[in-house]
């Protein structure tokens, strides 16, 4: 049955710190993408109070500036407060820990498939993504460790060959103390990923893994099935995103795929049924989505890496409720 786009309910959302596939930018270490669904009026009085309290030589007030004030991180909190509960969604991404299980999904998971065996279920690569994570600058050298992940990442946007790939893969093996032979083993198997390497190489390069290290796209999936869970199908307004925009219609074909962690099923639908690209400065619910996407974020980088300011811890209470999921390692 085809809805009236004018009679469906409308998800916002707004990213906060999406450095595309450079997902070990030291600067950003965490992703966050955000989505608001309030009614115009109330959405307008809530940014309407916030502007209010600025400065009149104030721009847009993004986040970022905001939260470097006294003053905007006061109007910040009140805003938050007016938010009814359910009305506001996060996704957030550990940057690092991503490029952890990509680097499974991308080469190891492939060689098990061929053996006949999912490494989906029962979150198995999961756990190899977390031991990986977990064991890779302890048993080995951590410079070594990190190297490795950064020659995955320049691999994957084509920047280095699959034979820089692999010696990065060797040098760190070399580095794993021999207390730590059963760790060993698992880098062993991503010698093994040789072939699989070669053929996504092939791929990469034909332009058909495009994006496969972007953030934006399987988070946006996850928060807009959250908001599927209560409002069935609703119009989704995404601040500007070229990403989005050229993966459209790889969202709409969600259900066609198998859940791979689920044997016999498919991925739930998509329940945004039509995707629109505007700018905050005409939707106050974007101009929310701006700033919960920043506050997850910002509360999010201070357990990633430590540190932080005060408002960063203030901000737990508010903003952890609002997040729906996570890729988020549960070691260090």
């Amino acid at each position: 049955m085809n809805i009236p786009p004018g009679s469906l309910p409308v998800v916002y959302a707004d990213e906060s710190s999406n450095s595309g596939q450079n997902l070990l930018d030291p600067d950003q270490p965490v992703f966050t993408v955000a989505g608001v669904h309030l009614p115009d009026e109330l959405a307008a009085s809530i940014v309407d109070e916030v502007r209010a309290q600025l400065p009149l030589t104030q721009g847009e007030p993004k986040y970022g500036s905001l939260a470097r004030s006294s003053r905007g991180r006061k109007a910040l909190m009140r805003a938050f407060e007016q938010l009814p509960e359910g009305s506001t969604r996060s996704y957030l991404i550990h940057k690092r820990f991503m490029v952890t299980t990509k680097l499974v999904d991308v080469l190891v998971e492939p060689l098990a498939d061929a053996d006949g065996f999912n490494l989906y279920e029962d979150k198995q690569a999961l756990a190899l993504a977390e031991l990986l994570h977990v064991g890779g600058p302890v048993c080995g050298d951590a410079t070594a460790y990190r190297q490795l992940l950064q020659t995955f990442v320049n691999w994957v946007r084509q920047r280095v060959s699959t034979d820089e790939l692999f010696a990065a893969v060797a040098t760190y093996k070399a580095s794993v103390s021999v207390d730590y032979g059963d760790f060993a083993e698992w880098i062993d198997l991503l010698e093994y990923c040789r072939g699989v390497a070669d053929e996504t190489a092939a791929d990469l390069a034909a332009g058909e893994q495009r994006d496969i290290l972007d953030p934006a796209i399987p988070s946006l999936y996850c928060l807009c099935t959250s908001f599927g869970e209560s409002l069935r199908q609703f119009r989704l307004v995404h601040d500007a995103s070229k990403v989005i925009d050229r993966n459209t219609m790889l969202l709409r074909m969600a259900h066609l795929f198998p859940d791979l962690a689920h044997p016999g099923q498919f991925n739930d639908p998509f329940p945004a049924i039509r995707i629109d690209f505007a700018d905050s400065k005409a939707h106050p619910q974007l101009q929310l989505a701006d700033w919960a996407a920043g506050a997850v974020r910002q509360w999010a980088a201070h357990l990633a890496v430590g540190g932080g300011d005060r408002f960063s811890e203030e901000l737990a209470d508010v903003v952890s409720p609002w997040v729906v999921d996570a890729v988020w390692p549960t070691g260090p």
